[in-house]
């Protein structure tokens, strides 16, 4: 299953509504170290420098932070860029170009102070001009793609103004001296702080983007993060340590993030078995075997994603609302993860366990057969009669995806649903989604932040870029208001349940499991913390290499 979005409670969280708050590094004792997302637990060895770190994924469209769309573009921009704060491996907001920020008692106002003394990968300082831009950059009412981030500033006083070309200024934001940004929201949002952290907000150098202009940019970024682009080929990505981090050189002298060839589908394990790559992702025909390799760590942790049959509720058959609704009640999410029970667990909603707003206790539509047959005879097709198959866009490889595409296809026919199955690739399937052209599609959705935003708003409220639905409905978009305006935990949940409820009743898409991802790891790694954001938040300047004794 492919993955878009990167998407647990956040330990050590700044309280918004304290009295005139100043966050630290030292602030953030109990949390984590000084810097950029640390690692921890690296074992007793000392961490060695030098080497190259190769992994293996799908071929990025852009390096551009407000142009990223998928964890495959992701990955990359979080090593060459940085925002004003970060993510630890604890999901601990920590100080990165920001040092230090203030948060006024009403939480309306941010004022953040920047390192001195950060170089570019050019050499030219970061100033405050350049943070100023990078946000306004998301918002430019000619921006031709809108990130995820996009949804999230809408927060910012004068944002959605100044993005739909209603005015030329953004009073949101300012930059009163080369080392200070003020950010001022129209009411307060308690995940304001880890918004900052998304990759789509990293800060970009203005010169340069001016100059080169948005799509060569993405090509030959230019940021200050622990790594910088050397090569772009058709066969991967070279990143190279940057000495001059401000956070600390990296141990490895560079990355190599090789691409995966179209007719690759076990995930780049016969590359690690020839040596080739040290990292991949574990598919569930493989996992005996890895876990007895004496070359490998297999780690497994829970991912916060939903994994789902979409449909846009445009297109024929799925306009009708009943037909969506038969579709979901079609498929059966316990017989389709017990398939591979170790990594999968059938999804009751769409928020997955361990989001602020999961709850056990709301279901998806039932596996009701029976009443999915009713469904299509009043919509006028009794047993599918006179329904033109439903066109499904699938660009996974792997052997376990394709069974469960094929366990979709059954349930759906059973009651009288056709699918016509188009094989594209990974790239082709995001300019589908993109384009809001494709009928049906099977997805992975991973969290951004740990708010039921990432999933709820970001997928479902009418005017957002990630909506691949054009799932419109003023009810749940009045409930995802509330819900960011809502400063208090329990009532938050509460509204974020009541959107989720109504928006599976209306079947804009089918949730059908939550995963735990399995990573094998050559031993010689260290310092490879993966999170519940998935890989696309992983920070790899604390990885290093140990040196091969031929134990393996």
């Amino acid at each position: 299953m492919l993955s878009m979005r990167r998407v647990v409670s956040v330990g050590c969280r700044p309280p918004i509504l304290a009295a005139l708050v100043l966050v630290l590094a030292a602030a953030q004792a109990g949390c984590t170290s000084p810097g950029r997302a640390s690692a921890q637990s690296v074992g007793a060895a000392k961490p060695r420098r030098g080497g190259v770190l190769r992994l293996i994924e799908e071929a990025p469209a852009t390096l551009d932070p407000p142009l990223t769309t998928t964890v495959y573009e992701s990955l990359p921009v979080n090593q060459i860029f940085d925002g004003l704060v970060a993510l630890d491996a604890g999901l601990h907001v920590v100080p990165s170009l920001a040092d230090t920020w203030i948060i006024s008692k009403d939480g309306l106002t941010y004022a953040f102070h920047l390192r001195s003394g950060v170089l570019f990968h050019d050499g030219t300082p970061l100033t405050s001009d350049d943070v100023l831009y990078s946000i306004r950059r998301v918002l430019d009412p000619g921006q031709k793609k809108r990130s995820v981030a996009f949804s999230y500033l809408a927060v910012v006083s004068g944002a959605m103004d100044y993005a739909a070309g209603k005015r030329p200024d953004l009073p949101g934001v300012d930059a009163p001296d080369p080392l200070t940004i003020r950010i001022r929201l129209d009411h307060p949002y308690i995940s304001f702080l880890e918004v900052l952290a998304m990759d789509g907000l990293r800060v970009v150098p203005r010169r340069v983007v001016e100059r080169l202009g948005d799509d060569a940019f993405g090509r030959a970024p230019v940021g200050t993060g622990p790594f910088r682009l050397t090569e772009w080929t058709q066969r991967g990505l070279r990143l190279q340590s940057n000495p001059g981090y401000f956070g600390g050189a990296p141990y490895v002298d560079g990355v190599d993030i090789l691409f995966m060839r179209p007719d690759e589908t076990d995930q780049g394990a016969a590359r690690f078995d020839r040596g080739e790559v040290d990292i991949y992702d574990v598919s569930t025909e493989r996992m005996d075997q890895a876990a007895r390799d004496p070359r490998t760590r297999v780690l497994r942790y829970q991912e916060l994603t939903v994994s789902f049959l979409g449909f846009l509720t445009g297109a024929r058959p799925v306009d009708d609302v009943r037909v969506r609704q038969a579709a979901a009640m079609a498929i059966d999410r316990d017989a389709l993860v017990k398939q591979t029970p170790t990594v999968r667990r059938a999804a009751v909603g769409i928020l997955p366990p361990g989001m602020p707003g999961y709850s056990p206790d709301l279901k998806a539509l039932p596996y009701d057969p029976a009443r999915a047959r009713l469904l299509l005879s009043e919509a006028g097709h009794p047993g599918g009669r006179g329904l033109q198959p439903i066109v499904l866009y699938n660009a996974s490889r792997s052997k376990a995806s394709l069974r469960v595409r094929e366990r979709v296809r059954s349930d759906l026919e059973a009651v009288g649903l056709r699918l016509d199955v188009r094989e594209v690739t990974w790239g082709e399937l995001t300019k589908h989604t993109d384009d809001h052209d494709a009928p049906a599609f099977v997805l992975s959705w991973i969290a951004d932040l740990t708010d039921p935003d990432a999933f709820l708003r970001s997928l479902f409220q009418s005017d957002n870029s990630a909506n691949y639905f054009d799932f419109h409905d003023d009810k749940v978009d009045a409930l995802l208001e509330d819900g960011a305006r809502e400063m208090n935990p329990v009532t938050r949940a509460k509204i974020y349940r009541e959107a989720e409820k109504r928006i599976l009743e209306m079947a804009p898409l089918v949730p059908l499991y939550h995963t735990l991802a399995v990573v094998a790891v050559r031993k010689t790694v260290h310092g490879f913390e993966p999170t519940p954001l998935g890989i696309a938040s992983l920070n790899l300047e604390h990885v290093w290499l140990a040196v091969d004794d031929g134990a393996s």
